[in-house]
């Protein structure tokens, strides 16, 4: 092999001078100066993109590589202060460990000659979760609001869940944090106020970690962010943020009211004092189950909350692709469901096991069908509101799930045009079962 010296040398990477960007102007290189904003080779940089306390994001055009990325910056008079320059190193490098599709991918991490601190990150190119949720098209109490919503909130829950079995809490969970890209994407960011649950941070950066007081945004802080304790500040405060987002999906309200002053709402949040999600709802109609969701997932005391976000996660997810989460109930050999004449306040499925249904005839028992699991029954006296017209008989141990009125006028909105149209076929098929009656033939 010949000596490195002898060797060709690769070519260097070839740097695109020019990318045109429709509508973006460079930032001019005074401003730069002024502001000691970095400029790393092969960056293009633009105009902010958006701001919080001591980060500044500009998007920007990658030279090398071809593509838009973003790059948050320390502003330049809190580069030289310990709390903060640790603070924000500190988010780089937890975001960059955090490897999951729903949390935004940071590429690098550096020191501007000046010592301001940046990292660049993809760039997402969308709108916040709450300026979604602000628009006109998805009023609270409609159907592509709650749906897609809950999508939405589905893959934010993953990407922390995630990041707490990393061991990381993020402790500033809100619509405004959440990014929905153009093609369905989501991404939680700004990890800024991110505590580290199971290993000590780096030196030096523990200081905003662990400092005392109140912790994150106030509209949707846990009573214990509010009291401002960092050891009581665990992965069940995130679990009351998402517990807020989700309150606000489903009726576009915040947990504390409709209060502006961030001490009155630190107050609330203290004592845990949210409006009961059924207030906050008023005339809108939404599913009783998602109303027990929401009221736990925003339990003021822990030990009433969900215990994970994967708890929360899965019983959103199952109300979402279930639809009405059912109830469900266990017969023993020979027990009676239903009994004939009785007013009918439930309908059932079975799903394991077998029922008998029957009728009296003449003082003895008729049989009319044997039922197996996917079978319904008791349908006709709970949407026409009579009389069970049969009696049915668990034969041997059975489980059924349970639809009851409350439910079914919740799940399928029985006082609109779908309730109204059920109610109409099961007045047709109870006339037909008359006209049959009268006429003397039997059913098969």
């Amino acid at each position: 092999m010949a000596p490195a010296s002898e060797r060709p040398r690769a070519d260097p990477v070839e740097v695109i001078e020019a990318i045109p960007v429709e509508g973006e102007n460079e930032i001019p290189a005074a401003e730069l100066a002024a502001e000691l904003i970095p400029t790393p080779a092969g960056l293009r940089l633009f105009p902010e993109l958006g701001r919080g306390v001591a980060g500044r994001i500009h998007p920007a055009f990658d030279r090398y590589l071809l593509r838009r990325v973003a790059l948050k910056r320390l502003r330049r008079e809190l580069a030289e202060e310990p709390f903060y320059r640790d603070g924000f190193i500190a988010e780089a490098q937890i975001t960059g460990q955090l490897e999951h599709p729903n949390i935004v991918p940071v590429h690098s991490l550096a020191l501007s000659p000046e010592g301001v601190p940046y990292f660049t990150m993809k760039l997402v190119e969308g709108v916040s979760l709450g300026a979604w949720l602000r628009a006109p098209a998805r009023r609270p109490g409609t159907s592509e609001r709650l749906h897609d919503g809950l999508e939405i909130f589905l893959k934010v829950c993953d990407a922390v869940a995630y990041a707490h079995d990393r061991g990381v809490v993020h402790r500033d969970l809100k619509p405004d944090n959440v990014m929905v890209a153009g093609f369905g994407q989501v991404y939680v960011m700004d990890w800024g106020l991110a505590r580290l649950t199971r290993v000590r941070p780096a030196s030096g950066q523990g200081a905003q970690m662990e400092a005392e007081g109140p912790v994150g945004t106030p509209p949707y802080m846990s009573p214990e962010q509010a009291r401002g304790i960092p050891g009581e500040m665990d992965e069940q405060s995130d679990v009351f943020a998402l517990g807020a987002i989700l309150y606000q999906i489903v009726s576009g309200r915040l947990p504390y009211g409709a209060l502006r002053d961030a001490r009155q709402i630190l107050l609330r949040a203290r004592a845990g004092a949210t409006v009961p999600i059924d207030e906050a709802l008023g005339a809108l109609p939404m599913a009783r189950r998602i109303r027990e969701i929401v009221t736990r997932a925003l339990a003021p005391r822990k030990e009433d909350r969900y215990a994970s976000v994967a708890e929360l996660r899965e019983d959103v997810g199952r109300f979402l692709r279930g639809g009405l989460h059912l109830p469900t109930r266990t017969c023993v050999p020979g027990e009676v469901v239903i009994r004939e004449g009785e007013p009918g306040d439930a309908a059932y499925m079975i799903t394991a096991g077998t029922c008998r249904a029957y009728r009296s005839v003449g003082g003895r028992e008729e049989t009319l069908a044997t039922m197996t699991v996917g079978d319904v029954f008791g349908e006709m006296a709970l949407v026409l509101y009579e009389p069970r017209a049969a009696s049915v008989q668990a034969v041997g141990e059975v489980t059924l799930q349970v639809l009851d009125k409350q439910t079914l006028a919740e799940g399928l909105g029985i006082d609109g045009w779908t309730g109204a149209l059920v109610r109409a076929l099961a007045q047709r098929f109870s006339d037909l079962e008359q006209q049959v009656r009268k006429s003397g033939m039997r059913r098969e």
